[in-house]
C-alpha cells in the first residue's frame, strides 16, 4: 500500500506578513500580558533603531508577550521550532514567524535570517537556548551565536525575562501560577562599535554573561511567594535523584511536598522558594542546587563511561501544520551511549535514525506534551520526531543531562 504523503512545514517557505494582523495580535497580548500579569518592561538605555538581534532568555511562553511589548511599535520577526506551527500556520506566517527544527545545522536558515536584518532591515527575535529553563537558570547556547553577531552586523538587544519560569514551570502541568508581576530587563549589549572591534568569541561570551538568569535570585530580592498549594507536584521530573541514599527515580510528589519513596526523606516545598527537609538534614536548600548536583552526577558516569540508557519507545513524526505529529506503525527501541549517540530501531521494521553524540551539544525535552506522555525530540533539516519512552520516561531529565556531558567530553578529546 502506498504511503500517503502529507504536506510539510517549509522552514524555508516565504512569510506573507499582512500588517493588521499582526497588530491585532500585537494589541491583544499586549494587553492581556499588561493587565493580567502587570508585566513590566524595563529598559536600561535607549533601543538601536531597527535592524537589530533581540536575544531572549527562556521560560514559558510569557517571553513571546515580553519581546512584543519590548519592540513595539516595530514589527519584528521570530525564529520558532516547527512544532509550534500546530495549528498556528497560517497565523505565523502572516505575523512573521520563522519555522526552524531544533538542533539541526542548516544553512538555509541562516541565510534566511541575514535577509530579514541585511536587506529588510527589521529586528528578528532569536530564543538562544532554544528550549525552555528547567530550574530557572539559563540552559546552555550554541556556540556559533558570537560568529552569527558578528556576520550579520547589527546591534544587539539582550531580553531577560523573571516571573515567566515561575507563572509556568516545564516540570508542572499547571500551566498558570499566577505569578506577578512579570518582568523583562532590555538593554543594548552589542553596539555599532563593539561589532568592530570584538571578536566573534568575545561577542559569544558578552551574550552568554548577558543571558544569564537566577529565578530563585529574582524572588528573593523581590519577596516574591508562590501561594499555590500544589506548587511541588511535577518537581520529581528534575529532581530524580535523593540526595540522601542516592536512588534515581525514586522521588515522588504531592502538593508542596517532595519525598523519597526509597528512604522516606520529605522535603517541603516553601512558599519563597526555598526546599526544607522536614525529616532529615536538609541537603540542598534550593531546586537549581539539587539540579547542578545530579548534573554532575552524570558526568561522573560519562567520565567514567559507565552511562547508558535503552528502552522501547513508541516514534511520532511530524506530518505537516494540519496534521501534526502521527505515530509510525510498529515497534521501536531506542539506545543512547556514549560512543553512538542516540539510536532508534525498529524492531519489527527497517526503521533507523542515528544522532551521533557529536551531533547534539544539547537536547530538547517535555515531560507531558498534550497530556500524550514525556519525549525528546530529535531532527534532521527535514523532519522531526518526539520519542517516548514506554518504560523509563522519568529518565528524560538524565538523558538531558548526559547529552550535554557527552558532547563535552568528545568534543575535548578532539581538541586533545
Amino acid at each position: 500500500m502506498k504511503e500517503k504523503k502529507y504536506p510539510q512545514i517549509d522552514p524555508n517557505a516565504p512569510t506573507k506578513r499582512i500588517w493588521f494582523i499582526f497588530a491585532f495580535v500585537l494589541w491583544a497580548a499586549s494587553l492581556i500580558s499588561k493587565i493580567s500579569y502587570k508585566t513590566k518592561i524595563i529598559k536600561h538605555d535607549k533601543l538601536p533603531k531597527p535592524p537589530y538581534l533581540l536575544l531572549s532568555t527562556h521560560a514559558s511562553f510569557m517571553d513571546f508577550y515580553q519581546a512584543l511589548l519590548t519592540t513595539f511599535p516595530h514589527r519584528p520577526y521570530w525564529i520558532s521550532t516547527v512544532e509550534e506551527f500546530i495549528p498556528r500556520l497560517f497565523l505565523f506566517r502572516r505575523i512573521g514567524v520563522l519555522a526552524k527544527r531544533k538542533f539541526t545545522n542548516d544553512p538555509r536558515s541562516a541565510l534566511r535570517y541575514m535577509e530579514i536584518l541585511q536587506k529588510r532591515k527589521k529586528i528578528l527575535v532569536i530564543y538562544p537556548e532554544a528550549r525552555y529553563s528547567f530550574d530557572g537558570e539559563n540552559e546552555r547556547i550554541d556556540k556559533s551565536m558570537g560568529r552569527f553577531v558578528k556576520m550579520a552586523n547589527v546591534p544587539v538587544v539582550v531580553l531577560t525575562g523573571h516571573g515567566d519560569y515561575l507563572y509556568c514551570p516545564q516540570w508542572s502541568d499547571r500551566k498558570n501560577r499566577k505569578i506577578k508581576p512579570i518582568t523583562a530587563e532590555v538593554s543594548t549589549v552589542i553596539n555599532k562599535y563593539d561589532l568592530e572591534i570584538m571578536s566573534p568569541e568575545e561577542i559569544q561570551n558578552k551574550i552568554e554573561n548577558s543571558l544569564k538568569i537566577s529565578e530563585e535570585d529574582w524572588i528573593r530580592k523581590n519577596n516574591i511567594l508562590n501561594k499555590y498549594e500544589n506548587r511541588a507536584v511535577g518537581l520529581e521530573r528534575i529532581l530524580y535523584k535523593c540526595p540522601h541514599c542516592g536512588q534515581e527515580m525514586e522521588m515522588s510528589s504531592e502538593t508542596h511536598f517532595l519525598k523519597c519513596n526509597h528512604c522516606g526523606v520529605i522535603y517541603d516545598y516553601l512558599e519563597n522558594g526555598q526546599l526544607k527537609c522536614i525529616n532529615a538534614e536538609t541537603k540542598f536548600d534550593y531546586p537549581s542546587k539539587w539540579y547542578k548536583w545530579e548534573k554532575e552526577c552524570v558526568k561522573s558516569e560519562v567520565e567514567a563511561g559507565t552511562y547508558h540508557f535503552n528502552d522501547n519507545v513508541r516514534v511520532e513524526k511530524l506530518m505537516g501544520a494540519k496534521i501534526g505529529f502521527v505515530p509510525l506503525k510498529g515497534n521501536y527501541h531506542l539506545e543512547h551511549s556514549i560512543k553512538d549517540g542516540i539510536t532508534i530501531k525498529g524492531i519489527d521494521n527497517d526503521f533507523v535514525f542515528n544522532r551521533s553524540s557529536l551531533q547534539s551539544f544539547a537536547i530538547h525535552i517535555e515531560y507531558n506534551y498534550e497530556d500524550r506522555g514525556a519525549f525528546l525530540e530529535l531532527a534532521t533539516p527535514d523532519d522531526t520526531y518526539f520519542i517516548y519512552p514506554l518504560t523509563k520516561a522519568s529518565y528524560l531529565t538524565k538523558i538531558h543531562f548526559a547529552v550535554e556531558h557527552i558532547y563535552d567530553k568528545l568534543k575535548g578529546e578532539l581538541k586533545g
